[in-house]
């Protein structure tokens, strides 16, 4: 009997067989601890994956010596976690064409399937001691105007969700290097292991590890420019040292003191001479597509913020109070923002595009909002503030935000895949509290 590893090499008389072999029931009467699967043209791929799963014992070892011509590297990867498997190489970013090997296991990585979030739930208030209703889950991965249900989990043979992993998609829109781009992403979210089988595995062939290497197989890989997150420590070296992430920076933290420092109002005066006039309001219109296209190359990278996409992240999602307010100059559109208590007079700024011509509009929408009776009992003013553009944290310190550290530690990570951001990350990219799931 061979000893388990996870080494590449497997014993010297493995069982060899073909996959034709396999689903023709061609199999030995005992099963095999290790084996050799030469894959053909056959299909379908899970079978013949699943029939050899039932010929190895708890543990036993796959290897899978090329990939035939018209199987994918991102197609076995897929098969592999779906039939029972752990790859324990090549790793991800090695050489995709093989050879493969697979340990038996008793998890299995799938995609979302109907009827899943019964158990998603529960595991989320397990994970983040928070209770998010069905109809705010459904909203973030059902109603996404970009796609939906981008989500890999793993489960038990006996059925129990024990990892979860998942995202929704957005559209960046770049102006960099003297071209007007759009690429599609992802923004990755609820990150969760159920506690009791955290133990299981190390790093890549964690239950965490496996999971996330089936969604960048299905949802990643060839299909979006990169994927981003904002994340804790721990999460943030799990990504960094086993699949593939890289730190942008600490979030940008920024705090407007109102007891130390008050918002002065800005001069009535002055503020109907310049036509100024700030609203509350329910709804995104074409207006806002106008105004994104004015202001975007002003940002040069951010997630594209069109009617659309406001439209369902701020005034659809359930469950959350969220204040939208616009500011006008002369009956035309220059800024907006959204706001979020979140407790204990602290009052979020979580997103804002405003028209860099008109600095004072800034000013305006903040002073406005102070000034009304629902958000009087606000003591801070907490946000996120980019150094790019200059301007815009410019206006904020101005205004008497101060840099504090992030309360959580949270820092920006992301994963390239089919772009290479980092370098016009590090340039020129604009986010908010709103380009994460925390606001």
């Amino acid at each position: 009997m061979a000893a388990h590893s996870d080494s590449k090499s497997l014993p010297a008389d493995p069982r060899v067989t073909t996959a034709e072999d396999l689903l023709a029931g061609g199999s030995a009467p005992e099963a095999s601890e290790d084996g050799i699967v030469i894959l053909g043209p056959l299909r379908p791929l899970g079978e013949v994956l699943a029939t050899a799963r039932r010929l190895l014992r708890d543990k036993g070892r796959l290897l899978i010596p090329l990939l035939p011509d018209g199987l994918t590297a991102r197609e076995i990867v897929i098969a592999l976690s779906e039939a029972g498997f752990v790859i324990l190489e090549p790793q991800r970013g090695a050489d995709a064409s093989g050879p493969y090997v697979a340990r038996k296991e008793s998890f299995f990585v799938r995609e979302y399937r109907a009827g899943d979030e019964e158990q998603i739930l529960p595991l989320f208030r397990k994970s983040f001691y928070v209770d998010r209703s069905l109809e705010r889950w459904g909203w973030e991965y059902r109603e996404n105007p970009h796609g939906a249900l981008k989500i890999s989990e793993a489960f038990s043979e006996d059925g129990r969700l024990v990892a979860h992993y998942a995202g929704y998609p957005v559209r960046f829109h770049s102006e960099t290097g003297g071209a007007v781009r759009t690429f599609p992403a992802l923004q990755i979210g609820d990150t969760m292991t159920e506690p009791s089988v955290r133990q299981v595995g190390r790093g890549p062939t964690s239950l965490l590890g496996r999971t996330v290497r089936h969604y960048y197989a299905r949802f990643c890989e060839g299909q979006v420019a990169f994927n981003y997150g904002f994340n804790t420590g721990n999460i943030q070296r799990f990504s960094m040292s086993f699949v593939g992430a890289r730190r942008l920076e600490d979030l940008p933290f920024h705090v407007l003191d109102l007891e130390k420092t008050p918002l002065r109002p800005p001069n009535p005066f002055l503020s109907r001479l310049a036509g100024y006039r700030v609203e509350r309001i329910a709804c995104f219109d074409g207006r806002w597509d106008e105004f994104f296209h004015r202001v975007s190359g002003a940002y040069r990278l951010l997630v594209e913020r069109d009617a659309r996409y406001l439209e369902w992240r701020y005034a659809r999602v359930p469950d959350s109070e969220y204040f939208l307010y616009a500011v006008f100059r002369r009956g035309r559109l220059v800024g907006w923002s959204v706001f979020a208590y979140k407790g204990e007079g602290r009052l979020r700024w979580g997103d804002a595009l405003f028209d860099p011509r008109h600095p004072g509009a800034v000013h305006e929408i903040l002073a406005r909002v102070l000034a009304a009776p629902e958000h009087r009992q606000a003591k801070t003013v907490e946000t996120w503030a980019t150094s790019r553009p200059a301007w815009w944290r410019e206006r904020l310190v101005a205004l008497g935000f101060e840099p504090r550290p992030e309360p959580e530690a949270l820092g920006f990570v992301f994963v390239p895949f089919e772009h290479d951001p980092e370098e016009d990350f590090r340039a020129h990219l604009y986010y908010t509290m709103g380009d994460s799931d925390l606001f």
